[in-house]
This record gives structure tokens, sequence and C-alpha cells, in this order.
């Protein structure tokens, strides 16, 4: 798992849980001596602070959460796999349409999103999961092609300033989107990151089979803890 600090806040990106494992979370911590309410996203408080969990992956807390949630995460990964209808598991991590010519496709990530995308561009981090990527790269190598964020030029690039760091919108092919890529804890010589607003565009098509989407979610492991029916 990953842990992020952005402003006064902690986060740490968590697998996709399921109702069981929530519950199985909710009794620990009360064990530890929170007071928590579990409906639908898990709080957590205590005279330290309080500790949010929400099922789609995500611990955030003004206050470090680290001792009380990572003791706990050996026996959630222990936990078994549900099964879910596979259209609802796509709609855990992506929406498609073809509009007016081009193939837009909507991708749901943790913290990669709203103000905390520019907050991460801003301190030169990341919050992209390893399940978030995995999913990512399977559409742009089906797209092709689409416009990512760099902190690289290329032919066509835009500058973009986000702090005091300039970042480029630049059109990606996808070998180059597939080697340059960022997720939380990662950074490599030449990095990219989705769009702010998760967004991928391409005039080219997106073809993939039930096959191809429930192998994928198969390869997701421990991040996930849902699989297809």
């Amino acid at each position: 798992m990953s842990q992020v600090h952005l402003g006064r806040f902690h986060y740490i990106l968590l697998p996709k849980l399921s109702q069981g494992q929530m519950q199985a979370l909710s009794r620990r911590l009360e064990v530890m001596g929170f007071s928590v309410r579990l409906k639908g996203t898990l709080t957590a408080k205590s005279d330290v602070g309080t500790i949010h969990v929400d099922p789609g992956g995500l611990c955030w807390s003004n206050s470090d959460p680290a001792d009380a949630i990572l003791p706990v995460i050996p026996d959630l990964l222990s936990g078994r796999k549900e099964r879910i209808p596979l259209e609802e598991l796509k709609g855990l991590y992506f929406t498609s349409a073809r509009i007016r010519r081009e193939t837009v496709v909507k991708l749901r990530t943790r913290i990669e999103s709203s103000s905390r995308w520019e907050a991460l561009r801003a301190a030169g981090g990341c919050g992209l999961a390893a399940d978030e990527r995995t999913v990512a790269l399977f559409l742009i190598e089906r797209l092709e092609e689409c416009s990512m964020l760099t902190d690289f030029s290329t032919e066509g690039s835009t500058p973009r300033r986000y702090g005091r760091r300039v970042y480029f919108d630049s059109p990606l092919d996808a070998a180059d989107a597939v080697a340059t890529i960022r997720i939380a804890g990662e950074s490599g010589t030449r990095n990219s990151y989705l769009p702010k607003d998760n967004v991928l565009r391409s005039s080219n098509r997106l073809s993939f089979s039930r096959r191809n989407l429930s192998e994928l979610f198969e390869e997701l492991g421990e991040w996930c803890y849902f699989l297809p029916r």
C-alpha cells in the first residue's frame, strides 16, 4: 500500500474493499479504542483525530493514520475476493462512450483527481495506484494514442504550470504512455500523468471483449478484492 501526504491531510491508498473487509476493519478499530461509524464510508474517531476509509480504496485523516491502519492490512489481504457482475466491476474503474467521432473514457481514481490532482502536481508527487495504472494502460493500448500531462515536452506539447513546476499537455502514443506513466511511490526520468479530469480522448475506437476485460480484472491482485462473474 502507498502513503501520500498533502497539506494537512495524510492518505493511504488501500485495495478496493468488500463489505466484509470494511466490517472487519470497523471491528479492529473499535478494539483499538476508536468510536466507529460504518455507513458506506467508515469514520473512526479518537482523541488523536478522525480517520476516514472509503471502500473504493482510500484512507485519509488530519493526523497520521498509519499506526492504526497499517497493522490491519495483513488481515484485510488474507480475505477472500468477492465475485460481482463484470459491468459493476468495470464501473469501479471506468466508463466509456463514443461522442461525435471521439472515444471518451472517464477513469475513476482514488486521489488523482480534482483539487488533489493539482496539489500533487505542485508537490511533484503522484497518487496513482498500481491497479489504476494497469487499467489505464489496458485502455491506452487499445486507444493507441491520447493526451497526457508530462514532465517532458514532445512535439505538439503545451506548457502548464502547477505551483513552481512546469508540465506539458502532450499527445502520446501508447508506447510512450506505457513507458512513462507514473504510480505512487515511484518516479522515472520521464513521467506522465492522467489528465486532471481523468478523461482519455482519442479519435480511435475502443475495442475489447468480455474475456479481455475479465482477464484484466483477474490481474489486479491485492489491489482489488473483487472478481468478475
